[in-house]
């Protein structure tokens, strides 16, 4: 009696333990369900545009810091003492350096590289570089730096939307235009620096004269012109793919 009775039960068990295994109520079974499931859903793929988006991000933080990293040294904040430098071109003159005696906490020393000169100002405080022409060259040496974050985060907020679906905003013809405005205005920019250092170095020597306009400049203004000249046109291709969106979504 008692063996037909756990016969009974082990047929039961293993009729139960069959029935079980026809249904996908199983712990195994369900998690192979899910995992199917999500190897099924389409995951969001990295396009360029998010790609290019995140770099110009990058790069706009990286120009930013380095900007500031560049004024911090000009005052003296993270180096050993306020100074300025920047390259001229001059007539050579013998002896590789040259170092004009220190007058008002400052001191300049040249070193020559043929007609190629690294103009190197130190100032014994900040007082001293608390001056017109000192301060106008560290403004306008800073301004490429200020024009290269301004051209990157452009670039990142033109990804950005594209990255969203966004190709053709009317926004982005005023980015690029005001882009390739400021494209030019990087040899302008320089060309004033070495102007007020220039002068610095003429000061420094008892000399006084204005720097005449130098052939040297047009090569930059050349380059920024045809970099400024494919910007708008761009801007217009970008112009007439924004009309043709604004007349495609009315005719829908």
């Amino acid at each position: 009696m008692k063996k037909l009775n756990k016969r009974k039960y082990f047929l039961f068990i293993n009729k139960f333990y069959l029935q079980k295994r026809k249904t996908n109520f199983t712990f195994a079974s369900s998690f192979q369900t899910i995992n199917d499931l999500a190897m099924k859903t389409p995951g969001k793929k990295i396009s360029l545009p998010t790609i290019l988006r995140h770099t110009f991000m990058a790069l706009t933080i990286a120009f930013g810091f380095l900007a500031v990293l560049q004024l911090s040294s000009y005052l003296g904040i993270s180096s050993d003492g306020p100074f300025i430098r920047g390259w001229v071109t001059t007539a050579s003159e013998p002896g590789p350096e040259q170092v004009p005696p220190a007058s008002s906490g400052e001191q300049m020393k040249l070193y020559e590289f043929g007609d190629r000169k690294l103009v190197m100002v130190e100032f014994s405080n900040l007082s001293a570089l608390m001056q017109i022409r000192y301060l106008g060259y560290i403004f306008f040496q800073l301004i490429p730096w200020l024009l290269g974050v301004y051209i990157l985060y452009q670039m990142f907020v033109i990804f950005r939307d594209m990255d969203r679906g966004k190709i053709f905003p009317q926004e982005n013809v005023r980015r690029i235009r005001r882009m390739a405005t400021a494209v030019l205005l990087f040899p302008i920019s320089n060309y004033v620096s070495g102007t007020f250092l220039w002068n610095i170095v003429l000061t420094q020597r008892g000399q006084s004269s204005s720097m005449p306009l130098s052939p040297l400049f047009l090569e930059p203004v050349l380059q920024a012109g045809f970099i400024a000249l494919i910007l708008f046109s761009l801007a217009e291709v970008f112009r007439y793919g924004s009309q043709l969106q604004q007349e495609q979504d009315l005719t829908i």
